[in-house]
């Protein structure tokens, strides 16, 4: 089975875009974050969206994972727009999974309108209804005979400007452990997926205001994956580690469309085994790194 993991698209349609009402408060920090210059690092956001989407055609994937932040500041125009751009991978053969970002969970109205559920209604479904405990969470979906993905929310509002940490709820945990139990998933290489990522590149830990809130018990849960791999986002910066005691491979996506930093990660998975290989933006399109 052939997997394209990407991450952190950051659509954004600018500020004028944004109702007065929505600027007090979070949006007011990410606003100037924007106007210092990290909006024009993912101003060719959707252009490289369509190229990453021909570049999935080509290469016969079977599923897209996507680790979170459809989105710059969670506007409604922002959603509806991310929607519209993925369409070509929905509409591909691949099966599509995706969990939301801190920026997509932006703020307490966010949430309150289920803005991300509403939006993306019809890619949150799962194989194994009864193990939801959290709204749509966790999400399972099994693939052929050998692949499962459990797919994590860990966004939540931050409503301080200078926090972006998140947290996966007690009881997706326990939900995942329970997963991992069951015969139609034990069995299988387990793909599990949420958008903070549990370490930095050298394996340290993120800082408090912007890491996992809760990382030793996820990557507790974690540990019981025989078979599989950590699939996340949040960190700009495609790469991949190991932890001392942490079974799994851990895959940060990185950003695809952010200016200079395109990463993304094609997998294959074959008999048990994963080959791993980084993709990056070359001039004006995707590639993939010399095996």
């Amino acid at each position: 089975m052939r997997i394209l993991h990407f991450s952190d698209i950051h659509i954004s349609l600018g500020l004028g875009r944004i109702p007065m009402r929505d600027w007090p408060g979070k949006r007011l920090a990410g606003g100037v974050n924007f106007l210092r210059g990290r909006g024009r690092r993912f101003e060719g956001a959707l252009q490289k969206l369509d190229r990453l989407a021909d570049f999935a055609r080509s290469g016969d994937v079977d599923l897209v994972v996507f680790s979170g932040d459809f989105t710059a500041m969670g506007t409604r125009a922002e959603f509806a727009t991310a929607r519209a751009a993925i369409e070509p991978f929905v509409k591909s053969p691949a099966e599509f999974v995706c969990v939301a970002g801190n920026h997509d969970i932006y703020t307490r109205t966010v949430v309150r309108e289920k803005r991300f559920e509403r939006t993306f209604e019809g890619l949150l479904e799962t194989d194994l209804p009864d193990s939801r405990v959290d709204g749509p969470w966790p999400i399972v979906r099994l693939l052929g005979d050998d692949v499962a993905v459990i797919a994590l929310n860990s966004a939540k509002p931050n409503p301080l400007p200078w926090r972006s940490s998140g947290r996966i709820p007690a009881e997706q945990l326990d939900a995942v452990r329970r997963l991992l139990q069951r015969p139609e998933i034990g069995s299988r290489f387990v793909l599990i997926v949420t958008h903070y990522a549990p370490c930095l590149e050298d394996g340290s830990p993120d800082t408090p205001t912007h890491g996992l809130e809760n990382v030793e018990e996820y990557l507790r849960a974690c540990s019981d994956v025989r078979q599989g791999a950590v699939l996340c986002g949040h960190v700009h910066q495609t790469y991949r580690v190991r932890l001392p005691g942490v079974g799994p491979e851990i895959f940060c996506a990185g950003s695809a469309t952010m200016h200079e930093l395109e990463g993304f990660w094609l997998f294959d998975v074959r008999d048990g085994e994963l080959t791993a290989t980084r993709g990056r933006w070359v001039e004006d399109r995707y590639r993939l790194d010399a095996p």
